[in-house]
C-alpha cells in the first residue's frame, strides 16, 4: 500500500467513503447514519449526505457534492 493510499484510509474523506461504498453492499440507513456520525460528519452533514444517498447519487457523485461544500477541508 502506498503511502498516499494510507493516508486516504485514515483521513476523514476516506471513511466517509468507505462508509458510503458499504450502503450499497448492505443499505441500511440506521447503520450508515451512526456510521457517518462515528467518523466524524456532525449530525446535520449526516443528514445532508443521507439526503444524497436517497436520490440515487453514485458514491463518487456524492463525495464530489461533500468536497464542494467543504467537509472535508
Amino acid at each position: 500500500m502506498s503511502t498516499t493510499e494510507l493516508m486516504l484510509r485514515t483521513s476523514l474523506e476516506g471513511r466517509v467513503k468507505r462508509t458510503l461504498q458499504t450502503y450499497f453492499r448492505r443499505p441500511n440507513y440506521v447503520l450508515i447514519s451512526e456510521s457517518l456520525g462515528a467518523n466524524g460528519l456532525s449530525p446535520e452533514q449526516v443528514e445532508v449526505t443521507l439526503e444524497l444517498l436517497k436520490q440515487d447519487s453514485t458514491v463518487a457523485e456524492i463525495m464530489e457534492q461533500l468536497r464542494d461544500k467543504g467537509y472535508f477541508a
